[in-house]
């Protein structure tokens, strides 16, 4: 197969382009994948670079998974030796080998969320610091941000009363010697380490130049500090460098992601040559041109247009409902339609919102009406408790220094070792400066029962065999027999229920899950599978062949593409958020919106309601400026009538004010506390309360049906 056929010439001459550094702007479905995987299998075509020579890296397993498949249909096994993973993989990858010279072992655990956690709480109880209100994620969060700025403990300055950083800048040197006296690392170090290993010994920066003489990176525009740097020091040498990306599509500026990356790229390698892919092989033109016009309202951006050779296709339908819960069951009725009309499948259809919250009232529509979903992005395989509990010992199996993933097994199962038990242990691990696992080979020592003495040295003994068989056979059925040894699979059994029987099919999907590892990777390890682990995602995991509507926030569907789209919460203050409303806030949640509308190939609904349900009250929110953004003649408004209202009733509570208005909307007819009105959803309801003057005056009205409401006057009608 020829690496130039099957390309427009916009994308042939991005792939023959082969000597220095190069930019490539990819609009949305303008088939970037195609471009990365045709250029690999054109470099190696023509003898340009070799195989074992070329690093590409992606955002996502799942897009690495895709290029190498992609890659292997052009060069077939030449391409296992090209180096394709994400950044946080090729890291990981990078320290197993080199990471002794930073004083840690290549054993080191990667820590999660929850690891993380735990960790920093452990901390907080070790220090007695008053952390008041403030929870540990929180603190954990600003930690990971000022890591993705590249802001070290001594760097970072907290300003005068701030509590949260005041607590951060006492709790961050803390928390990284905590990981570093664990053997642990967490994700943001997984990009740090690498640079610093790369300060430290030149000569390994110099070795994986060597390595690495042609660079590929995809979704260049979400690349953040350490990113940037990391792939710079690697290219600069050689300056064979490919990013491609999209800036309009740039919606991660949260986690530390900087749109300037790419579009100073000219300015920090000033001969590169730039190409733009703009012809669009996903959506019809209807949305192409939607899409287009709304993002080009952003000023700091590169111009460019989506085009495509498909027809305008239908118009975007606009979804009016006058309530949250009305604007669901709108969303239920069209998908049921589109179904009956159109002949689809429920996998057809992906359902965007802004916050995970606003998935409880699709879901309570979706289930009344019979629609199967999946939510996207909700607790991932490996995150549930008794696959975590296994993964604990392989992680304590692997790095003995890992105090956090010990404490979590050293009573699971239950075998009466107490916290009490526990607590002497780890002061005496304190005090020697030793891990608690090594802390368990000095039982004597301790001042404990002789039955948790012998509990202690039952669990010790577990993990001393399931050590020892490491050696003696291969990992795949080491697996099989450490966690029968441990007798997980016994508890479970004893206990019973409905519940216990899920967990014990979890476990088999573990055991099939390592053995799919070991056939499908060379020389699996122990440690390479849980870096796997680690590294994976919900999107990773998603089945897109599973027959369901797709339920996920709309940065999880970036890099997704479904025939029907509906993006749901189109309120001013849900979508974009009510925060800092500064330019450079308004145009990333542009951006984002941009992102939800091409991810559809046929078929895009945008719904507001007139009334949402927010801290408990029904609140007036007026269209969200981005459907204002979208030419009227590329819009129908509402051309299904169906949908279901509901409502929560709550109590009544007391007036608080006796102001009276007057306005023409309202029949020249005065309102005062104590006036009858009627609105369309609720019924005839008594003003309570009223805020303001004029049709835009927010009034307090206590329903029969549903309690106490705040309505905007000119949605009642006065009886």
């Amino acid at each position: 197969m020829n690496p130039l056929d099957d390309l427009n010439p916009h994308q042939k001459n991005a792939v023959e382009y082969s000597q220095g550094a190069q930019l490539i702007f990819a609009g949305a479905g303008s088939g970037k994948t195609k471009v990365l995987t045709h250029k690999i299998a054109y470099l190696i075509d023509t003898g340009a670079v070799r195989p074992e020579n070329i690093l590409a890296v992606t955002f996502t397993n799942k897009a690495a998974q895709e290029l190498r498949s992609r890659v292997e249909e052009f060069v077939g096994r030449n391409a296992k030796y090209v180096h394709i993973g994400t950044f946080h993989s090729i890291c990981a990858r990078m320290l197993r080998r080199e990471i002794e010279h930073l004083g840690y072992t290549k054993q080191f655990t990667i820590y999660d969320a929850d690891d993380q956690n735990r960790l920093l709480k452990k901390i907080i109880d070790d220090t007695n610091i008053d952390i008041g209100g403030h929870k540990p994620k929180n603190i954990l969060s600003r930690i990971s941000y000022l890591k993705s700025w590249m802001t070290s403990p001594e760097e970072f300055k907290p300003r005068q009363g701030y509590r949260l950083e005041q607590l951060v800048k006492e709790l961050y040197p803390l928390y990284q010697n905590a990981l570093k006296r664990s053997n642990a690392v967490d994700f943001d170090d997984l990009l740090l380490l690498p640079l610093e290993l790369f300060k430290q010994a030149p000569e390994i920066l110099e070795k994986y130049r060597f390595i690495y003489q042609y660079i590929l990176v995809d979704e260049y525009q979400d690349t953040n500090k350490p990113q940037f740097h990391i792939i710079d020091l690697l290219a600069k040498k050689h300056r064979n460098l490919c990013v491609v990306g999209d800036d309009d599509q740039s919606i991660y500026s949260w986690r530390g992601a900087n749109i300037e990356n790419i579009l100073n790229f000219s300015d920090n390698y000033p001969e590169c040559k730039v190409f733009k892919l703009e012809q669009n092989y996903r959506s019809t033109n209807n949305i192409l041109k939607a899409a287009s016009k709304v993002v080009a309202n952003n000023i700091n951006r590169t111009p460019k247009e989506l085009w495509s050779r498909k027809s305008d296709g239908d118009l975007i339908v606009k979804i009016e409902a006058d309530s949250d819960y009305d604007e669901a069951a709108r969303i239920a009725a069209y998908i049921q339609r589109e179904i009956i009309t159109n002949k689809r499948k429920f996998k057809d259809f992906a359902i965007l919102y802004r916050t995970n919250a606003q998935t409880r009232i699709l879901e309570e529509i979706l289930r009344r009406n019979n629609i199967p979903y999946t939510i996207i992005g909700g607790v991932k395989f490996y995150e549930r408790k008794e696959i975590k509990d296994i993964l604990a010992y392989f992680n304590v199996l692997s790095n003995s220094k890992d105090d956090i993933n010990l404490k979590r097994i050293i009573n699971f199962p239950p075998r009466g070792i107490g916290k009490q038990t526990l607590g002497i242990v780890e002061q005496f691990a304190f005090e020697k400066r030793i891990s608690i696992l090594e802390a368990l080979n000095h039982i004597d020592a301790l001042e404990l029962s002789r039955r948790s003495e012998k509990s202690l040295q039952s669990f010790s003994s577990i993990i001393k065999r399931a050590a020892d068989m490491r050696e003696s056979i291969a990992f795949e059925e080491w697996t099989r027999v450490m966690i029968d040894e441990i007798g997980v699979r016994t508890y479970f059994k004893e206990l019973g229920g409905e519940e216990s029987i899920q967990r014990l099919a979890n476990i088999d999907e573990l055991l099939n899950d390592i053995s799919e590892f070991c056939h499908t990777e060379d020389n699996a390890t122990l440690e390479s599978y849980l870096e796997k682990v680690s590294l994976s995602t919900s999107i990773d995991t998603w089945e897109d062949e599973k027959n369901t509507v797709s339920l996920m926030t709309l940065h999880s569907a970036k890099g997704l593409e479904f025939p029907v789209v509906f993006i749901c919460g189109l309120n001013q203050g849900l979508f974009p958020l009510d925060r800092d409303n500064s330019e450079k806030v308004v145009e990333e949640e542009r951006r984002l919106f941009y992102v939800g509308l091409t991810r559809a190939m046929e078929k895009v609904f945008l719904s507001s309601a007139q009334m949402r349900n927010r801290a408990g009250e029904m609140q007036y929110l007026p269209d969200s400026i981005f459907l204002n953004e979208i030419p009227s003649e590329l819009m129908e408004i509402n051309p299904v009538k169906e949908g279901v209202i509901s409502c929560r009733c709550r109590k009544p509570q007391k007036s608080s004010g006796k102001v009276s208005f007057q306005t023409s909307d309202l029949k020249d007819k005065i309102v005062r506390p104590g006036s009858i009105v009627s609105h369309k959803i609720f019924g005839p309801g008594k003003v309570l309360d009223i805020t303001g003057v004029g049709q835009n005056a927010k009034l307090r009205i206590h329903f029969r049906t549903c309690g106490t409401k705040t309505i905007v006057a000119k949605f009642v009608e006065v009886k």
